[in-house]
């Protein structure tokens, strides 16, 4: 307090002391009052202030003007203490004047106070005989007569043999304790009561009785008896025999705990004591081995549905949208908590908390987060409880919420917190090294001690008497008697004192172990009785449809990137900057040095393959790059929501359809402008669709890795980890026919490991679509299926297998030959194995019916053993007839090919034609899904022949499983239940099928359990080691 505002004050006392005549009575009320704010040096300052100013006569206008200055600086408690000074300095001549009454009016209309609402007060001050007292309205007697003294609230304390009466003031939330006898001394913060007298209760206020420690009436005694004041729904909380483990070693032993609505519960502890592990079994995070948490009778960890919104929980951590407005924070807890309320209901609940919180001149600013403050430290926690106050919780829950604070901005939001238990809430808060006011202000207090033990649970003032007591020091006062501060810090002082050493230092062996103090706290300390409530807790909750929180979910999700303009800003920059690029480095063409010219030909770009490749890399670049930290940042606001039952598949599809919208966006602006820049004429829809399921692909990729890790560091270490196998194992950084033979298919088909990569499919669909659906190939492209394919089998296919036959007649003339065992041997190996090859590839491979001619010789009936030179022939002559159809075949296609250019150049022109096959084909594509680059066209692999070249013109074959899909790369079509379909969309419905997966994998966090289940093993290992 100002010294112009103590001058102020000074001067009221002088005025009301000059009305009353009482001039003597008013200095000691001065002095006593003075005591509390200045030094005993300046208290003679304003004495004599106060007697220059009783010589006076003050007029209304000077009695207002000086009221009115000290108003601007005093709180309302402070202002009701002062009338209340005032008034009992006007009725200590028992005679309460006209005069006095007005000067009281004036004082009060400047405190903006009304004078009637007093009379309460008045009535309290002047009657002394405590039966009249009782009578009073918000009246409460306290003594050791159980039947008290006829009025509404009495509290029985036996050692209360002076009856003393307290008056409750809802207007301030204040209480005023007075005591009509001098047969027992009361002591209040460290000053003897005087009879009659009227004295403040402060939170934390504690009352010695006979002036003796030990024997105590504490605030937190007489508050519980008037929480019913605010016909509140009654809770009764029980922790009953808490055991909880850490794998093998237990955190928690035995914890008790038993509380009623309308009370502040510390939980205190040294580090690794288990103070937040005890918070999170105590609101039903974590399950207890043994034992049970109550409300209201309802087991929580057993029945939490019954008691769904009666919990609320404040972690130590921001629970806050960095990105949102206070307001805003505000609006959406709100929207998924009130599903029933009209907006203006809405509206009205949010605008009452941002009063109560004090934070309206704050309500449209960005929160920001603790490195870049919007906010101070302080409006930040104050708005992190307010988003559990607005759905107004029975019990809360809030872990460290002094943390990083400064003094004043502690006890703001300490005090906001006690006067959430007036309205009958149970608040339970871990606080570490709270300053004497702050400890004052809670009711009970639980000590832990490292491991989990339980070593005091009681009263707070109490605690460090009881701990002093039980180390035998000599002083086991609790308070300063003169200031009446409490030093917290003594009770872990005293749990960890040192051994001292032969040279008086301190050791690191402790004096009294955790099991001491627990089995000190076992013997002397009781859980306290209480009366379990039988009733339901009150629920207000109202819980959105799963649909109407997916609203909400996406409103506030887009809100906060739309905030968040460096987000915005990167992410879709990426799309353009990356596809200008990629395009202009693969953008290749001839340059004429002699007439200084150079034309683009897209036929003429031997760099498609790489941009259609780069294009899919980009699109799973993409797709992490906006999907990685998605889980991460909201962890803190989801275990919050927890506590409201919200639906995890609402958030969850939210995401993805946020994430889904930002993929659209940012593919379609890379497709326009790569695709515009590399002249790739239409198939902008068929690019956007595969890309866009690519990087669909990549964003649930992305978010079970945000759900499994903790780090956004880790997360972006990871990215480049999973882009490289999707390089590697596309299909052209490392060719599939070049791959580690053990991951290559027997059959030819794409390596298992390749099928596993999202960009297999993608760069497949992608490229088969680019030539075989481009406006000029898909005239074209059944006639080039059929010249390929005969040409393959004339060419290639038949001819190896002539050749296979001949090998083998070579055997069988020389089967007489003088030959050497090991000769022998090979011949007859090198004969085998080609007659499987031939029984194989005859008999399931050739299709007769199609080429219309029927074998000379039955396949089945032969074997390597009675094979001879005539079936040789008759085997011959049926490969021969074949490879005719095929020339026939090859021919016949051929000039229907002819016919149709022929047909075209008549329609377009030779000019129009030309350029119509530059601006639609590419000779490197071509190359590619034609294979035709390749060594070898044909191998021979486990007694079959495989196909390497024309892979695009090669149908697969039916496979022994009707759900066999897999065939090799650029194949045509599908093979799937027997059915071909179009690889395009085949392999848009597999990335679609990767998508469906790896949502269902983040649904039940499969990625996020096998991570865990890791940590816990080399956790184990770690401590077997240690």
């Amino acid at each position: 307090m100002n010294e112009k505002v103590l001058k102020s004050l000074t001067k009221l006392f002088a005025i009301m002391a000059n009305a009353d005549g009482s001039i003597d009575e008013a200095i000691e009320i001065l002095e006593e009052y003075l005591k509390y704010t200045l030094h005993e040096s300046n208290i003679n300052k304003y004495i004599e202030i106060f007697e220059l100013q009783a010589r006076k006569n003050a007029s209304v206008n000077d009695i207002r003007e000086i009221a009115s200055y000290a108003a601007a600086e005093l709180t309302l408690r402070q202002r009701i203490v002062i009338i209340i000074e005032l008034l009992e300095l006007a009725y200590s001549n028992d005679v309460f004047s006209e005069e006095e009454q007005k000067i009281m009016k004036v004082i009060c209309e400047a405190y903006n106070i009304e004078f009637e609402r007093l009379n309460r007060m008045q009535t309290f001050l002047t009657t002394n005989d405590i039966t009249e007292l009782s009578q009073i309205h918000n009246c409460l007697t306290i003594s050791n007569d159980e039947k008290g003294y006829g009025g509404k609230r009495h509290l029985t304390n036996q050692n209360v043999k002076t009856p003393l009466s307290v008056l409750y003031m809802p207007l301030a939330r204040m209480y005023f304790v007075k005591t009509t006898s001098e047969d027992t001394i009361y002591i209040l913060n460290g000053e003897k009561m005087i009879m009659n007298r009227c004295y403040p209760l402060d939170v934390g206020g504690v009352i010695r009785i006979g002036g003796k420690a030990g024997s105590n009436l504490y605030h937190s005694e007489v508050s519980s008896v008037f929480v019913g004041i605010q016909n509140v729904d009654p809770i009764s909380f029980e922790a009953n025999n808490l055991d909880y483990f850490f794998g093998k070693k237990q955190g928690l032993h035995n914890i008790n705990i038993a509380e009623e609505g309308g009370n502040m519960v510390a939980l205190m502890g040294a580090s690794g004591s288990g103070k937040s592990t005890l918070l999170n079994v105590l609101n039903g995070t974590y399950k207890p081995k043994n034992g049970e948490v109550l409300i209201n009778g309802i087991n929580i960890h057993k029945e939490p549905e019954k008691i769904k919104g009666v919990i609320g929980y404040v972690p130590q951590d921001d629970l806050l949208v960095e990105e949102l407005t206070v307001y805003e924070n505000l609006y959406f807890a709100a929207k998924l908590s009130f599903a029933k309320s009209t907006p203006e209901e809405v509206e009205k609940t949010i605008m009452r908390t941002i009063e109560n919180l004090g934070l309206y001149s704050v309500k449209d600013l960005r929160v920001g987060n603790p490195l870049e403050k919007t906010i101070s430290g302080g409006q930040r926690k104050r708005l992190n409880i307010g988003l559990e106050l607005l759905r107004e919780p029975s019990v809360m829950f809030v872990d460290e919420p002094t943390s990083g604070l400064s003094s004043q901005d502690s006890e703001n939001v300490i005090d906001l917190l006690r006067q959430l238990t007036y309205s009958g809430k149970l608040i339970f808060v871990v606080i570490h090294q709270p300053s004497s006011d702050i400890y004052k202000m809670f009711d009970k207090l639980v000590v832990l001690d490292v491991g989990g033990y339980p070593v005091y649970y009681g009263n707070p003032i109490t605690a460090v008497s009881y701990f002093k007591g039980e180390a035998n020091y000599a002083d086991t006062q609790s308070e300063c008697l003169k200031c009446g501060n409490v030093d917290s810090e003594q009770v872990f002082e005293i749990l960890e004192s040192k051994v001292l050493d032969e040279y008086g230092r301190r050791t690191r062996k402790r004096k009294w172990q955790p099991e001491y103090w627990w089995n000190k706290f076992k013997d002397s300390i009781k859980v306290p009785s209480i009366d379990r409530i039988k009733t339901a807790p009150k629920n207000v909750l109202e819980i959105p449809s799963k649909l109407n929180q997916f609203k909400i979910f996406v409103l506030r999700d887009v809100n906060t990137k739309l905030n968040n303009k460096q987000y915005m800003m990167v992410n879709m920059v990426q799309a353009p900057f990356l596809a200008l690029m990629l395009s202009l480095i693969v953008y290749f063409y001839h340059f004429d040095e002699l007439i200084i010219r150079a034309d683009y030909v897209f036929r003429e770009n031997m760099n498609m393959p790489s941009y259609i490749f780069m294009s899919v890399i980009v699109a799973l670049f993409l797709g992490l790059m906006i999907s990685a930290e998605e889980l991460i940042k909201d962890r803190k606001i989801r275990k919050r929501e927890v506590f409201l039952s919200l639906s995890n598949q609402s958030y969850l599809y939210s995401k993805v359809a946020i994430l889904s919208g930002m993929s659209a966006i940012q593919v379609l602006v890379f497709v326009l402008i790569g695709n515009t820049i590399m002249g790739i004429k239409g198939l902008y829809i068929e690019y956007f669709l595969m890309l866009f399921s690519t990087a669909c692909v990549a964003n649930m990729i992305g978010l079970n890795v945000s759900s499994a890790f903790k780090n956004v560091v880790t997360v972006y270490i990871l990215i480049p980890i999973l882009l490289i196998p999707q390089l590697l194992l596309g299909g052209v950084v490392v060719q599939y026919d070049n791959i580690n033979p053990i991951f290559k298919n027997k059959q030819g088909k794409v390596p298992l490991v390749g099928e596993l990569m999202a960009s297999r499919w993608a760069f497949e669909g992608l490229m088969v679509e680019q030539f075989a659906d481009n406006e000029f190939e898909k005239h074209f492209f059944e006639i080039d299926m059929e010249i390929y394919r005969s040409d393959f089998m004339r060419t290639y296919y038949f001819p190896t297998l002539l050749s296979k036959l001949d090998e083998m007649k070579v055997i069988l003339h020389n089967k007489n030959a003088d030959l050497t065992d090991e000769e022998r041997s090979k011949a007859i190996y090198l004969f085998d194995e080609n007659f499987l090859l031939l029984k194989n590839e005859l008999h399931n491979k050739v299709d007769w019916d199609e080429l219309d001619q029927t074998p000379n010789i039955s396949l089945d009936n032969i074997s390597a053993e009675n094979f001879n030179l005539e079936m040789s022939d008759q085997i011959y002559t049926t490969i021969t007839d074949a490879r005719k159809h095929f020339n026939m075949s090859y021919i016949y296609w051929k000039k229907k090919r002819e016919d149709k250019v022929s047909e075209l150049l008549d329609k377009y022109g030779k000019e129009k034609y030309l350029k119509y096959k530059d601006n639609y084909t590419n000779t490197r594509i071509t190359e590619f899904v034609t294979n035709s680059m390749a060594e070898k066209r044909i191998v021979e692999y486990g007694h079959h022949l495989i196909q390497r070249v024309y892979p695009v013109f090669n149908l697969p074959h039916e496979s022994n499983s009707t759900f066999d899909f897999r065939t090799h790369f650029f194949a045509p079509k599908k093979l799937f239940l027997g059915q071909y379909f179009s690889t395009f969309w085949f392999n848009i419905l597999v990335l679609w099928l990767m998508f469906t997966f790896l949502f269902v994998a983040l649904y039940f966090k499969w990625l996020a359990k096998f991570v865990y289940w890791l940590e816990m093993k080399f956790a184990n290992k770690d401590t077997i080691r240690a």
